[in-house]
């Protein structure tokens, strides 16, 4: 919860800082390489020996000054080891999102994670779950039905 407000406020104060023209700019692109992070699943700890996070981000705003962002993050050939040096990978994606509604001033802001850590051999071995929602009302949903955690983002 503690990174979903984080990043919540960050990618917040980001869309309201840009110009109507600087929000409607491409998708921008990046990488994080994320070599030695750890994920968490129950008792097992799966390092993070390669690979990167593929970033892309988008803002956009309206004439009538509401604005709106997306954020996806993707795993690129990230190698994960047990500490019996079993080798798993990982798939799937984060996908961020927000609007705010410059004339009432309410906000909706989404961040779903659903990722699958998978042995070598094919097997899942674990899995990331989590919708987070707040509604224009203010109105909370936080839902995890993995069986992993992720690296908290710093």
């Amino acid at each position: 919860m503690k990174r979903l407000v984080l990043l919540l406020t960050l990618v917040l104060a980001a869309v309201a800082a840009g110009s109507p023209a600087s929000a409607n700019a491409p998708a921008q692109h990046a990488t994080e390489d994320v070599t030695g992070d750890e994920i968490v699943c129950g008792s097992t700890v799966y390092t993070v020996t390669s690979g990167v996070l593929a970033i892309t981000t988008h803002e956009g705003a309206s004439a009538s000054g509401n604005t709106n962002f997306t954020v996806t993050i993707v795993p690129r050939d990230v190698v994960l080891e047990d500490a019996n040096g079993n080798i798993f990978s990982i798939h799937g994606a984060e996908w961020i999102g927000g609007t705010e509604n410059a004339q009432t001033g309410t906000f909706q802001f989404t961040d779903t994670d659903y990722f699958t850590i998978v042995s070598s051999g094919g097997g899942v071995v674990g899995t990331v779950r989590t919708t987070f929602h707040i509604s224009p009302n203010g109105k909370v949903v936080d839902l995890d039905f993995g069986t992993c955690e992720l690296p908290e983002e710093e």
